[in-house]
C-alpha cells in the first residue's frame, strides 16, 4: 500500500503556493514509510504520468483553490474519479500543456488519463491573495496548519480503509456462512464506507467491538480461513490504534 500526498499549486502567487509549503512541512516532519510526499506544480500533464508511473493505492492531495468560501475555509472532499468526454479531455489537455496547474485541471487531467485510484482526497484552503507575492496571508497560514493535520488524518486512516477494502470483498461472495460476527462486520464496513466519504468516524468503533463481542461468544460462521481472521484482525487493531489519534472533525464537502 502506497500513499501519495500531492501539493498543488502555483508557485509564489500568494495563497495559491500553499500547496508548495505543505510538501516542504511534510517533508521535515515525515508522515511514514508507505508515503510519498511531492510537489506539483509543474503541471497536470506531467502531474498524471507521475502517478501512472506511482500507481499509489491513495491519492491525497493539498492546495489552494478559489470557490467563494470565507477565507481560509479548509475544505475535505473525496473525489470519485469520472473520465470526461474527449473534447473536455482535449480542452483541459490544452491547458495543461503550458505548465499551467490547478486543483480542478489536475483532477480533470488525472482523471482522463485513468490515473486517479479509486480512494482520492483533496484538502483545500480558500485563498485571500492570488497575487505573484513570495507571501501568504494570515488567513492560508491558518489554513495551512488545520489542513496539514487533516492530511495527517487521511495518511493514519489509509492502512485500516485498505483492510477494509479487502475485507469487503470478502464479504461479497458466499464463502463465509452468515452469523453474527459477519453480520456486524458487514456494518462495520459501510460505516467505515461512510467515514471514507465524510471524513467523520461516525458509530465505526462501536460497530468494531460489536464484532470484537461477537467473535469472543463465538457468533462466527464457517468458512473462514487464517488470512481472514488475519484481515479481520487486522482491521480491528487497526482501528484500536486510530481510537483516540483520530477522532477531528472536518468540514463536509458542499
Amino acid at each position: 500500500m502506497t500513499v501519495l500526498v500531492g501539493g498543488v499549486g502555483q508557485l509564489y502567487q500568494g495563497d495559491l503556493d500553499l500547496g508548495r509549503r505543505a510538501v516542504e512541512r511534510l517533508r521535515s516532519e515525515g508522515v511514514g514509510a508507505h508515503v510519498l510526499v511531492e510537489d506539483f506544480h509543474y503541471g497536470a500533464v506531467a502531474v498524471a504520468q507521475r502517478l501512472q508511473e506511482s500507481r499509489p493505492t491513495c491519492v491525497v492531495l493539498v492546495g489552494a483553490a478559489e470557490r467563494e468560501r470565507p477565507p481560509g475555509t479548509v475544505e475535505r472532499r473525496r473525489i470519485r474519479p469520472v473520465v470526461l468526454p474527449a473534447s473536455a479531455l482535449q480542452r483541459s489537455v490544452a491547458d495543461a500543456v503550458t505548465g499551467y496547474v490547478s486543483m480542478d485541471l489536475l483532477l480533470e487531467v488525472a482523471a482522463g488519463f485513468e490515473a486517479l485510484p479509486a480512494r482520492t482526497i483533496v484538502i483545500e484552503v480558500e485563498p485571500v491573495l492570488t497575487a505573484p507575492t513570495v507571501e501568504i496571508s494570515p488567513e492560508a497560514e491558518a489554513g495551512l496548519a488545520k489542513a496539514l493535520e487533516l492530511v495527517r488524518v487521511e495518511v493514519r486512516r489509509a492502512p485500516a480503509l485498505d483492510v477494509a477494502d479487502e475485507i469487503s470483498e470478502l464479504l461479497a461472495t458466499d464463502r463465509v456462512e452468515p452469523s453474527a460476527a459477519t453480520e456486524a462486520m458487514r456494518d462495520l464496513i459501510t460505516e467505515l464506507e461512510v467515514v471514507d466519504a465524510e471524513g467523520r468516524w461516525g458509530a465505526a468503533f462501536a460497530l468494531r467491538d460489536r464484532v470484537r463481542f461477537a467473535i469472543a461468544a463465538g457468533e462466527s460462521g464457517e468458512g473462514m480461513t487464517h488470512l481472514d481472521w488475519g484481515l479481520w484482525w487486522g482491521l480491528i487493531e487497526e482501528l484500536d490504534r486510530l481510537q483516540g489519534l483520530d477522532l477531528s472533525p472536518v468540514e463536509p464537502a458542499t
